[in-house]
């Protein structure tokens, strides 16, 4: 075949992945994915959850009723398979002088037609007596020629193969109110009232609407194909950068080495010079004693003959002159001694006041991370509130402004989540008084929503609609007066038990949601599009209170309360990494609460337990603590929100404080 869409189909794609085999009741999930009936029913068995993941991307499959069998079957993955199977393999018609064997007598005759009905190759003779048969005359037939070039492929995709489960008729029919295929026993029995039109019709409304989307899925494809070519560009050259910047700091190292070891031989030269003139200074000095020593000695010997033998005449005929010269003797030396002590030093080296070790890494320098723009061009959508700010250095000369209960209509009782919304109001959630409080941007009190539930988190959207949790498995959608306009069923929750805790959106509309241990991923119309997490799930086990943030890139950010970390998963449900342990260290958590992302998506999060807000980067880098008890008088951190023009709002249980 040559530049059909026949030409297309490869044998990956008619294979199923999961035992490497053609299909066998080919099953389609709602990644599209698509895998053997069988080879599903083995793997939802070997999952003591009784959840069944997709063996390809590895999202949550919500399973109908009755299990695997209810799910879709693909049947256009049989009927390329069967065309494929049909096709000369490993030759083209100009590699084969004998052409295309025909598959119904046994006669070996070259087949010079193709019936899209039977799926026959017929050689002229057998083409005569299919087309005089009853049973086949009405069978639509095409040459070879036609057929490997591609003239018949509207007629091979016309094939109709959709056979219903039920009655084993084909398909004919589209039932608008179920929203399902349908044969004509179905027509008159089963879906007699309901909304049908012919598969024909329904098929070309349905196309049009399908080729819309995917051209904007195709353009994605090829955003992520760039993407991927960027990505694989910045990997290469990260090993190289490594070295570099490995070479840079030896380099640095070397050069404060050379001029510590400067340093150090000048103060040795310096210490020397001092050696030798002391050492002058302090052998001319012995020599002066020595001579004192012996005129002392002289004087002493002298004394001691005259008082020892000499006569009384004798004696005093010169006690004049012996008295001077021993208070003379006496007088030198004490002049003597006290010349020669008073410049006697010790040396030391007197050690530096700083800390080395920090004088020494800033002389070194630091290691800066410079985020790489990727697709800048990709087109977004606007969903959630997101003030364009990344908090600032200088958190220690922020403004506080703390708001507290102080009248029954602005009394506060466990303020477990903040927003903002577009106008800049801030929302808390009253979790006491089972009600939302609304403030204004200078923190005066506006009004209050009461509820029927104790409300967990809210999140703010556009056009103005709160979404507010803490009410069974529901989400309620709340207007801009704080009337609630409908509520969003969250199906499939594994925690009966456990009601609807962290909520954020995305900026294509889809709601983030947690129930117990598990991340929910809706359509903006409530439809489950994924689940993350399941108790006891290995790696991606959650504890029971949970909270979610998503960035500009659509990634979920999870905060652990239980466990004392926090979770980074791409926009598929794959998670990215893990980061924070217990502790109240830098980078640890101790009680991890509400958690938030910036315009440059770094991670804020309240970490409850600890009194204060920390900052990690986008790739899960511990940053530094913006706020804490000590410096910041912080008690039980809870809820977190920026405002529209950049500023800090933090919750405690009964106070709302706003850093300008």
């Amino acid at each position: 075949m040559a530049s059909n869409a026949i030409s297309d189909i490869t044998d990956e794609f008619l294979v199923c992945q999961v035992c490497l085999e053609d299909f066998k009741q080919p099953k389609m999930l709602p990644c599209l994915h698509t895998f053997c009936q069988s080879c599903l029913e083995r793997l939802l068995a070997t999952e003591p959850a009784g959840k069944l993941d997709c063996p390809t991307c590895r999202q949550d499959v919500a399973l109908p009723r009755n299990g695997v069998q209810g799910l879709k079957s693909n049947f256009l993955v049989g009927k390329l398979r069967d065309i494929l199977q049909q096709q000369p393999k490993g030759e083209t018609s100009e590699a084969r002088e004998d052409g295309v064997p025909c598959t119904v007598c046994e006669a070996g005759n070259s087949a010079q037609f193709y019936c899209v009905e039977c799926t026959d190759y017929l050689c002229q003779t057998c083409n005569k007596v299919h087309s005089g048969l009853k049973m086949s005359r009405a069978h639509k037939v095409v040459t070879i020629q036609d057929l490997q070039s591609g003239k018949a492929a509207s007629e091979l995709r016309a094939r109709e193969t959709s056979k219903c489960e039920d009655h084993q008729e084909l398909n004919k029919f589209y039932c608008d109110t179920c929203h399902r295929v349908i044969c004509l026993h179905c027509v008159v029995t089963v879906h007699k009232d309901h909304q049908y039109v012919e598969i024909e019709k329904a098929a070309e409304r349905e196309g049009a609407k399908i080729k819309a989307k995917l051209a904007t899925v195709k353009n994605t494809a090829d955003l992520h194909e760039k993407l991927i070519q960027q990505l694989q560009s910045v990997k290469d050259e990260w090993s190289a950068q490594v070295q570099r910047t490995e070479e840079q700091i030896r380099k640095q190292l070397n050069s404060i080495i050379e001029a510590a070891k400067k340093v150090g031989n000048d103060r040795i030269a310096q210490l020397r010079a001092m050696n030798a003139a002391r050492e002058k200074q302090l052998q001319a000095a012995i020599e002066a004693a020595e001579m004192d020593l012996a005129s002392a000695r002289s004087c002493v010997q002298f004394t001691d003959n005259v008082l020892e033998y000499g006569s009384p005449t004798e004696l005093m005929s010169v006690a004049g002159e012996l008295t001077e010269r021993l208070d003379q003797t006496a007088d030198e030396k004490k002049a003597g001694m006290a010349e020669m002590t008073k410049d006697l030093v010790n040396l030391t080296v007197e050690p530096s006041t700083y800390n080395v070790e920090q004088k020494v890494s800033k002389l070194v320098g630091e290691i800066t991370k410079t985020f790489i723009p990727v697709l800048s061009s990709l087109p977004t959508l606007t969903t959630q509130v997101r003030p364009n700010m990344v908090i600032g250095k200088g958190d220690r000369g922020l403004k506080r402004i703390k708001v507290a209960g102080k009248d029954r209509f602005g009394q506060f009782q466990d303020l477990t989540s903040l927003a903002v919304t577009a106008e800049g109001d801030i929302v808390a959630t009253d979790l006491g008084n089972s009600r939302l409080q609304f403030l204004g941007k200078d923190g005066s009190f506006k009004k209050k929503a009461d509820l029927t539930f104790q409300p967990w988190s809210v999140a703010a959207l556009t056009n103005g609609e709160l979404l507010v949790t803490g009410d069974g498995h529901r989400i309620h959608v709340l207007d801009k007066q704080g009337r609630e306009s409908r509520a969003i069923q969250v199906t499939g929750a594994a925690e009966t038990g456990e009601t609807t805790e962290g909520v954020a959106v995305d900026r294509l509309g889809r709601i983030i949601v947690t129930i117990g241990h598990q991340v929910f991923k809706l359509s903006p119309s409530g439809d489950v599009m994924m689940r993350i997490g399941v108790k006891d799930q290995g790696q991606q086990y959650f504890g029971s209170s949970l909270r979610v943030a998503v960035n500009n890139r659509n990634q979920i950010v999870v905060s652990d309360w239980d466990n004392n970390k926090m979770l980074m998963f791409d926009s598929s449900g794959r998670r990215l990494f893990t980061c924070g342990s217990y502790g109240s260290g830098p980078g640890q958590l101790n009680y991890p609460d509400c958690v938030i992302t910036d315009s440059e998506d770094n991670i804020i999060v309240s970490d409850c337990g600890n009194s204060r807000v920390s900052l990690f980067s986008r790739d899960g880098t511990f940053i530094r603590h913006v706020l804490t008890q000590s410096e910041h008088g912080l008690c039980g951190t809870l809820g977190l929100a920026l405002t529209c023009d950049g500023h800090l709002i933090v919750s405690e249980s009964k106070a709302i404080n706003f850093f300008l």
